[in-house]
């Protein structure tokens, strides 16, 4: 007898967004978590790794942790569990190395140029 596939599909939706406060209260894994919870809503758990391209006995672990969670797969599971909560996670990282790299670099500059301002005088 020959068994018929059936293929899970869910509509596209606007991604879940928390305000920044919480988001910068949380850990990445954290995010995932969450990201999980809303994931499971519209998938199981072996089709929402398998739609990621995510090893399933490797995706517990992906989620709490204990693997480091593959970047070029984020944006699938982000696509698939519709939440964005991971990705404002790391845009909130990035913009904060940026302000503080600036802050470095600015000090820096000043810095030298105290200095050239000093042997001149």
């Amino acid at each position: 007898m020959e068994q018929i596939e059936m293929r899970m599909f869910a509509m596209y939706q606007e991604p879940a967004r928390l305000p920044e406060s919480q988001i910068e209260a949380m850990t990445f894994e954290g995010t995932l978590s969450l990201a999980l919870e809303l994931g499971l809503k519209r998938f199981d758990r072996k089709t929402l790794a398998k739609q990621c391209g995510i090893h399933y006995p490797h995706f517990g672990d992906l989620i709490a942790g204990r693997r480091p969670f593959p970047a070029v797969k984020l944006s699938r599971f982000c696509m698939l569990s519709a939440c964005d909560y991971p990705r404002q996670w790391i845009e909130i990282q990035d913009r904060r190395d940026l302000e503080n790299y600036k802050a470095q670099s600015a000090q820096i500059v000043g810095e030298y140029i105290q200095k050239a301002m000093g042997k001149a005088a």
